[in-house]
């Protein structure tokens, strides 16, 4: 107990025959496998207990973390070539930048990770505090870092478990172009649904392989995808294969069969044997990664699965789960190609301990002046008070006056006006501002005032933020500048650092996106100068990790193509102890 766990089941190498567990985990007599790594010892009892044709090779329970981790078990595992999939149940990270390197490691090895988080919501973490006492963290962040080191999250167990099934029994899915084959319309339509929810590109026939089809197909069925078979399934061996094969002649990704087979001891299963035989043989004639979807989970017999595994086909078991664990393991040759892309340094997570505490809040002139010195455009102004205004002349107008030094609650104390029209406007709404503000302000007895030049043409505005959170580092979020992102929960979160591919990858994954990229006719946004910009906050977050604990760029606005764009309004706070060298 003082190793692994406490509050754990226990070890079980089922590769060996070395099984030193508390109950019932299952019987598992393959040489090679998956590797279950878990914090809690149910979500491996389920595994054992699972009759899913998954072949397992180590279980592990790691209990509380208190003194080894999930990291350190995943980084001696993945010294074992038997292991061929690892998958990881958490509710907590105790140590990151541990994790990172296992990360790195199975990048490195091309061994995929799947992971189950657990404490999402505010229930699970409340259930996480009192089952292994530990903390467990805000979701969004342990999301950004799995991205970061190409781990795919399944939401439940159930879709873990045939994402792994799908990586084991196949090869790599090389992209998302796919290809559905149903004996049943509700099937197509139903199954169509939760595709392209999840992702998957169901283009249609191409001119030839329709024309193939017809031959083969009853006549009031055609050519689509996803494909009805409808009465052909009742057709011979080679009726089936001829119609594969024509349908699988396009350029495909992978080839899936979505049917429901009959149970054991119900109906005779010839159709659906001598079906899934013809699919499969099509699918290998053209070296093209395979499944077979059960529309339902439990009715897939073992028999019928063992013969799927042994002519090609994943057995995938319930049409939600099957379809998703195909997006998981299209994603996750995604993420290995671009990790293998990506130095070490953009994988591992620094040991940095990050500043905290009440920092020393920066007025809007300075940080201005600090985005202008990282490169990032900001609006033309200058620095005025109510009795000095004659430079208000030089300005282009309509400008916005923002008192200086009041930070993020200068809107709170009415020291923000914007649209003024004229110098003269502008004068009247200081000295208004100044008469209001200096009896709640008495320590700035003479209040200046930062008057900027409003941003024309605006397409959108973007929202950008740095935090730095202990134990991970900086990270930066991205969303739309409106309420209907916040309304959405539509952000993207990446840890830094961060190349420019990754934050431009965060920026179009929003839902909002297509606002800035000429929605429905309107004006294209200048979305490679946005890129840039985040790109030089981000380089300024952690060039200067050691004194800024937050930044916030809350407008950054968005010019047509080939305009650029402006950091309207942004904050900067200092770390407590650090300070920041204001400039003046």
């Amino acid at each position: 107990m003082p190793i692994i766990g406490p509050n754990c089941p226990g070890v079980a190498n089922f590769a060996d025959r070395s099984v030193f567990m508390m109950g019932h985990f299952g019987d598992h007599d393959g040489d090679c496998g998956v590797a279950f790594v878990s914090n809690g010892g149910s979500y491996l009892s389920d595994v054992g207990c699972a009759d899913r044709s998954l072949p397992v090779a180590y279980s592990i329970g790691v209990g509380n973390q208190a003194m080894v981790n999930a990291a350190d078990i995943m980084d001696i595992l993945l010294d074992d070539h038997r292991v061929q999939a690892i998958n990881l149940y958490l509710e907590g990270i105790p140590n990151p930048t541990a994790l990172s390197a296992a990360g790195l490691k199975a990048a490195r090895k091309g061994v995929p990770v799947v992971v189950v988080k657990g404490g999402r919501t505010n229930a699970g973490r409340r259930a996480t505090l009192s089952h292994t006492a530990s903390l467990a963290g805000d979701h969004i962040i342990a999301s950004a870092l799995f991205r970061r080191l190409g781990f795919v999250e399944a939401q439940t167990p159930t879709e873990a478990l045939e994402t792994l099934k799908l990586l084991i029994h196949t090869s790599p899915i090389k992209g998302r172009r796919t290809a559905f084959a149903t004996s049943s319309g509700t099937y197509a339509v139903l199954g169509s649904d939760i595709a392209e929810t999840n992702g998957l590109d169901l283009q249609p026939p191409s001119r030839q392989a329709s024309a193939e089809l017809k031959k083969y197909l009853p006549p009031f069925v055609h050519a689509a995808n996803p494909l009805d078979i409808s009465s052909a399934h009742d057709s011979d061996f080679d009726v089936h294969l001829n119609i594969y094969r024509a349908y699988l002649s396009d350029e495909h990704d992978i080839a899936l069969q979505v049917m429901c087979f009959p149970p054991a001891g119900g109906c005779n299963p010839r159709g659906w044997n001598m079906s899934t035989r013809a699919f499969a043989q099509a699918a290998r004639e053209r070296d093209m990664p395979a499944a077979f979807i059960n529309t339902l989970p439990e009715a897939l017999p073992t028999s019928a699965r063992e013969q799927m595994i042994a002519e090609g086909l994943a057995p995938l078991m319930g049409m939600e789960d099957g379809l998703r664990a195909v997006s998981n393991a299209m994603r996750l040759t995604q993420l290995a190609g671009y990790l293998a892309d990506r130095p070490d340094e953009e994988i591992l997570v620094p040991q940095d301990r990050i500043c905290g505490g009440d920092g020393e809040i920066m007025d809007d002139a300075n940080t201005k002046a600090e985005l202008r010195a990282c490169g990032i455009k900001v609006p033309h102004s200058i620095i005025v008070d109510p009795n000095r205004t004659d430079e208000l002349t030089t300005l282009r107008f309509p400008v916005v006056v923002r008192l200086v030094g009041a930070g993020p609650y200068k809107t709170d104390l009415h020291s923000v006006v914007s649209e003024l029209d004229t110098p003269e406007a502008t004068r009247r709404a200081m000295t208004a501002m100044a008469q209001k503000l200096i009896p709640s302000l008495p320590k700035w007895s003479y209040p200046t005032f930062l008057v900027e030049e409003l941003v024309p043409d605006a397409v959108g505005q973007l929202r950008v933020q740095l935090r730095g959170v202990d134990r991970i580092g900086l990270i930066l979020t991205i969303s739309m500048g409106c309420s209907e992102a916040e309304l959405l929960c539509d952000t993207a979160t990446i840890l830094l650092p961060a190349s420019r591919a990754t934050i431009a990858e965060a920026l179009r994954s929003l839902k909002l996106f297509p606002l800035l990229d000429g929605w429905r006719g309107g004006a294209v946004g200048d979305v490679e100068a946005a890129i840039d910009a985040i790109q030089m906050f981000a380089q300024f977050g952690h060039e200067n990790r050691e004194r800024v604990s937050e930044a916030d760029i809350n407008s950054l606005i968005v010019r047509p193509k080939g305009q650029g764009v402006v950091a309207a309004d942004a904050v900067i706070v200092a770390c407590a102890r650090k300070g920041l060298q204001f400039q003046q």
